[in-house]
């Protein structure tokens, strides 16, 4: 994109002509500019500033900053060409056939809500007119789910991602014995060069990930379509199960050592128990602060994985844990489980004491090298009947 006028500032930002002129007045762009001219970082700082006012920070205050050399913002180093906004939602909707709320609906539920005017980027459009398309059979409600679904989840990972690196690198370099500038320096020139890493990494392990996902799927829709048709006799098939594991020391140790010890103590906890799970045919469902919900494909593998588990996890992390197993039916919704049975392996693992694997009735089932001893019926918070419990050990 060539040098830009102050109206295509304004018009990409997009914001009045008068906000771009009172920048100007104050300096904030003077390093973005050539004779008469603007270049594309100019619109990312537009946007910055308003930032910075909705923030409570005044621009006179960040103008004194730049013009003493304190602040910097060379946000071309890890900042996207800004994109043409060429339509309005209006003219999108009646282009492809869809009501514009719908539409305005779907970007708000990606996190990319309209913007002033309610224009929409070219970008934006073209990824919004490819989603209503290719589910064309979907009705608006999973058109919505599929978007917060995708959106929710890209956005806690950039969140997250931008809070690693202000720890791992802009904390780190804020120490360097070394001029403030050179300080700006260090943090911009890696900043550029984590953008790029970032944006190698998650089109990457997209890919990857889809591999092994798509070869599940189709192994499991496969066998459910030769039963249905006949193809094959229905084997029995013991139901899968749910573990919960939980770190009865967490909260403590988050309380005695700080949030950075806690934030550690669930990467050790991280790297401890997928690998354990994964080799009992278990996967990590979600992360609970204190704890992980596992699913497996079947009980005799959750209980193996279960005690597998509590051993890698107190080795690694030092901290007591327990864990709660149950097994039946579940629903299966965008990656998630949830169900009765799902809530009885909370409560089991709630229940449980430090250092106990506890199983249900209806997860207990013969497994070389495993003894049970019978705890009994045990009323547990929230659920109406009391609940067979077994303590699971290493025969």
């Amino acid at each position: 994109m060539a040098g830009l006028t102050a109206e295509q500032i304004a018009e990409l930002v997009p914001c009045p002509p008068e906000e771009v002129a009172r920048l100007e007045e104050l300096g904030i762009l003077d390093d973005h500019r050539t004779g008469g001219h603007f270049a594309p970082t100019a619109v990312h700082v537009v946007r910055l500033m308003s930032s910075f006012e909705a923030a409570g920070v005044p621009l006179d205050d960040v103008a004194r900053g730049l013009a003493a050399g304190e602040l910097s913002f060379p946000l071309g180093l890890f900042m996207p060409e800004p994109a043409a906004l060429s339509e309005t939602y209006d003219e999108l909707g009646a282009r492809l056939g869809r009501e514009p709320e719908l539409l305005r609906r779907l970007s708000r539920e990606l996190g990319v809500p309209p913007a002033e005017g309610d224009r929409i980027r070219d970008e934006d459009a073209e990824l919004i007119q490819l989603l209503v398309t290719t589910l064309d059979l979907a009705d608006d409600e999973e058109l919505s789910r599929f978007a917060r679904l995708y959106g929710g989840s890209i956005q806690r990972l950039v969140t997250s991602g931008l809070q690693f690196f202000d720890r791992a690198v802009s904390q780190r370099v804020g120490g360097f014995d070394v001029p403030a500038d050179e300080q700006d320096r260090l943090i911009f020139e890696r900043a550029g060069r984590y953008t790029v890493l970032v944006a190698s990494i998650v089109p990457w392990l997209q890919r990857r990930h889809r591999e092994a996902a798509v070869l599940e799927y189709l192994v499991a829709a496969t066998e459910r379509f030769m039963d249905e048709r006949g193809i094959r006799a229905i084997p029995p098939r013991d139901p899968p199960a749910i573990a919960f594991l939980d770190l009865t020391g967490y909260t403590a140790l988050a309380d005695e050592r700080g949030d950075e010890a806690a934030a550690a103590l669930a990467v050790s906890l991280a790297h401890a128990v997928d690998g354990a799970a994964r080799e009992r045919g278990g996967r990590p469902v979600k992360w609970l602060g204190d704890g992980v919900m596992f699913h497996f494909n079947e009980p005799g593998n959750a209980i193996l994985g279960g005690l597998d588990l509590l051993e890698q996890t107190e080795n690694a992390v030092q901290v007591p844990a327990r864990i709660g197993i149950n097994a039946g039916t579940v629903i299966e919704q965008e990656g998630d489980f949830f169900g009765r049975t799902v809530n009885v392996a909370a409560r089991i693992a709630d229940y449980a004491r430090p250092h106990e694997v506890l199983v249900s009735e209806e997860a207990r089932t013969a497994v070389d090298g495993v003894e049970f001893e019978p705890v009994g019926d045990v009323p547990l918070k929230g659920i109406a009947l009391p609940v067979t419990l077994h303590r699971a050990t290493r025969a």
